[in-house]
């Protein structure tokens, strides 16, 4: 009976935190601009271009409007500019062998954010990682899909930023 009081007061507070905006990606709001050059590694494909990484100038991160949204990412190339929302749901199909899923997660300095899909024996999906450093922020990108546990193709992506100028 104690573990389920303990359990029941721990979702409580979790619950309370999440409703006052604990959010993790909170503390990244903000402009930023690149330092260095992206960074892009290929796993078994060639068509690593998400959010046309390569020519990353920078990124801009705010607070969501839109359904299951917390925050949106703006992710800013030499070619366009390509919007990341950072979410939070579950959904299954009737038969529960099929679905969608986007979970946030983070804690003191860093924000991570997975978006995907799974079936049976298989998921993709797209992680985002923000994490402050003693320079600024790294912004990090792994779009992955899976067949029984093992990556089948993947793109990392990452990049160094600093806080743009006021």
């Amino acid at each position: 009976m104690k573990f389920i009081a303990i359990v029941f007061l721990l979702f409580l507070i979790n619950a309370q935190a999440h409703a006052q905006g604990a959010d993790p990606f909170d503390s990244f709001i903000g402009d930023y601009v690149i330092s260095g050059k992206p960074r892009v590694k290929e796993f078994n494909t060639n068509y690593c271009l998400l959010y046309s990484f390569g020519g990353l100038k920078g990124i801009t991160v705010k607070p969501g409007d839109a359904k299951f949204e917390s925050h949106m990412v703006h992710f800013i190339s030499t070619y366009k500019s390509v919007r990341h929302s950072v979410m939070n749901y579950e959904t299954r199909n009737d038969r529960d062998t099929a679905g969608s899923f986007a979970v946030t997660s983070g804690g003191e300095g860093w924000a991570t954010n997975v978006r995907g899909t799974w079936s049976i024996g298989s998921k993709s999906g797209v992680r985002i990682r923000l994490k402050h450093t003693d320079q600024g922020v790294t912004v990090a990108l792994d779009d992955e899909s899976s067949r029984s546990g093992v990556i089948k193709k993947a793109c990392y992506y990452e990049a160094d930023l600093i806080k743009a100028a006021e």
